[in-house]
């Protein structure tokens, strides 16, 4: 499945920003750069605050249909990169992401199990969770402790 989840900077993804002309109908924060969709990258990046502090890791997704790590901060870097644990979600399962302020990490679960630190270092300052899916799917979000 198409499916991204992750961390996102409390922003507004529509407003004064065209779901047809600047998003052609995907909604997908991780994937916009100064290069790749100009004109949200700047209106995105024009909702900062000083809740976001120092870093600039703007969104950090886990791909479902490849287990990969998307990092932007929706200027001039999208990264998308390996990292130690990576698997795919195969069909329906659950994914769980554990957000450390204090490290900068963002961990991800599959199934109750710890895969490992997606993304190590780095992440600060206020954030929300966000689901961007480009196929049909049912998906759910609750809080709850991570597993042992």
């Amino acid at each position: 499945s198409f499916v991204d989840l992750g961390v996102i900077r409390p922003v507004s993804l529509t407003n004064d920003i065209n779901l047809r002309a600047d998003w052609r109908g995907n909604v997908v924060p991780v994937c916009v750069s100064s290069d790749h969709k100009p004109a949200v990258s700047e209106k995105l990046r024009s909702q900062r605050t000083a809740k976001w502090g120092d870093s600039d890791i703007h969104c950090c997704s886990y791909d479902c249909y490849n287990g990969r790590c998307g990092v932007t901060d929706w200027d001039t870097k999208v990264i998308d990169h390996e990292w130690r644990g990576r698997e795919r979600l195969d069909g329906s399962g659950t994914i769980g992401l554990l957000l450390d302020l204090d490290e900068g990490t963002l961990s991800v679960f599959k199934n109750n199990r710890r895969l490992g630190v997606m993304k190590e270092g780095g992440l600060s300052g206020e954030y929300c969770w966000f689901v961007s899916a480009l196929s049909p799917c049912e998906v759910s979000m609750s809080k709850s402790r991570a597993p042992n």
